[in-house]
């Protein structure tokens, strides 16, 4: 596999690499190349847009292939009403909680070291939004877009044409659903940048250093949630939909 993204860079695509291993996704978080949102590119553009050799990131990647710690789950694999029942019960569940914990830390610290650390008022700001967006997003996505492809699953099984009323096809739901993903992930790169990759100061106090994990893994999470369902969910559902209205 490895030999043959060496040897044409420019017709892997990265998120074809994380479904043979999710923990890929730990290389591509090192040299912070999109690999949810902006998925679905080459490699060598991906490389290319944040100055990283492809070479790195090949074996890098071998590495962490022949490591100990290989990943077997196979999301690209799974019926797509366990897929969603996955990322409800694991990263919809896991915002849900993180959140409430989250933001009163960021609260605190604002507070406390906003005036020698003025940019923590911002990413204050812009956690609040992500928080507000994230709220809504997934509510929409449980209570409307995973209902739909639920439905295209059940259709299938009982080899009936669907009938998508009001929303024509399921792209439509999806489309909406991966611009507030792409929103959601510009205002969480701003974040990392204000923070300086999540670094905090020197003289951070616990609590600061807390933060600045808390949201370094936020992003982290938010990046496999939007994964699974850009790379995998999205697509086998446009494609179901496609298959279903031949019959």
């Amino acid at each position: 596999m490895f030999e043959a993204i060496r040897e044409n860079p420019n017709q892997v695509i990265v998120r074809d690499i994380l479904k043979t291993n999710i923990k890929t996704a730990h290389v591509f978080e090192k040299y912070g190349i999109d690999f949810c949102c902006k998925g679905n590119r080459p490699l060598q553009e991906a490389c290319d847009e944040k100055n990283v050799s492809v070479e790195t990131i090949i074996d890098e990647l071998k590495d962490l292939n022949t490591s100990s710690e290989k990943e077997d789950l196979r999301f690209d694999q799974w019926d797509l009403k366990f897929l969603i029942d996955y990322i409800i019960n694991n990263h919809h569940s896991y915002v849900r909680n993180a959140i409430p914990q989250l933001m009163p830390h960021l609260e605190k610290v604002a507070f406390k070291h906003g005036e020698k650390y003025p940019e923590l008022l911002e990413i204050k700001s812009h956690f609040q939004n992500v928080a507000e967006e994230m709220y809504s997003h997934m509510e929409k996505e449980e209570k409307i877009l995973f209902h739909i492809i639920k439905y295209l699953v059940d259709s299938k099984h009982f080899n009936e044409k669907p009938r998508m009323n009001g929303f024509k096809t399921v792209k439509n739901p999806i489309d909406s659903m991966e611009a507030e993903h792409s929103n959601a992930g510009g205002t969480m790169e701003q974040i990392r940048k204000l923070t300086n990759n999540f670094t905090p100061p020197a003289d951070a106090c616990n609590t600061f250093q807390l933060t600045y994990k808390e949201l370094e893994d936020f992003e982290k999470d938010l990046h496999i949630h939007v994964h699974l369902e850009n790379n995998i969910l999205f697509p086998k559902a446009i494609e179901l939909e496609k298959e279903l209205l031949k019959l």
